[in-house]
């Protein structure tokens, strides 16, 4: 027997491009329209991941979660799925993408301990300067020292473009 949650209404877009589907804790799924009949027929639910500080849609099927992107794109057993604009409940196939779990890694924002405001920067009181440098392979790249934020930045940028490639979440998108 299939015990479905009662969820709260949702009115669809008018684009025809992509659909709604709701979740438990208010929460909405986004999906592309031609994947909403297909994904529609399971229970999912809302489960917020507190490292991400974020909402995923998933499901429970002979006791294993099922995240509804990775369902999405069929991910195998080592690899994941990423959504390229980090928000994890836009599971339109345009904003995902199978990857490994160092590529993901690298789409992280800004981490709860940074207070520069900009991705890879910080400011050392003892050189007086911004500085910025970032992981790649488990080694820090030291990137450089700066005088203004911007710079630093900037830096961070190009130097993510370098390692990180298309999986590189920039200061400055351009």
């Amino acid at each position: 027997m299939k015990f479905r949650v009662k969820r709260h209404a949702v009115t669809q877009p008018l684009s025809e491009s992509y659909r709604l589907i709701p979740l438990t804790q208010n929460q909405n799924a986004i999906v592309d329209a031609q994947d909403f009949d297909w994904l529609n027929q399971w229970n999912w639910c809302a489960s917020w991941n507190p490292k991400t500080k974020s909402f995923y849609a998933m499901r429970i099927h002979s006791g294993q979660h099922i995240k509804m992107h990775r369902f999405i794109l069929n991910c195998q057993r080592k690899e994941e799925g990423d959504h390229i604009d980090r928000d994890t409940l836009n599971n339109r196939r345009k904003n995902l993408r199978r990857c490994t779990h160092a590529e993901n890694s690298r789409n992280i924002g800004l981490t709860a301990c940074n207070t520069s405001g900009k991705k890879g920067v910080y400011w050392s009181k003892a050189r007086g300067k911004w500085e910025s440098k970032l992981e790649f392979n488990g080694k820090r790249i030291w990137v450089g020292r700066f005088t203004s934020i911007e710079e630093a930045a900037n830096a961070y940028d190009r130097t993510a473009r370098k390692y990180f490639g298309e999986f590189a979440h920039l200061n400055s998108p351009s």
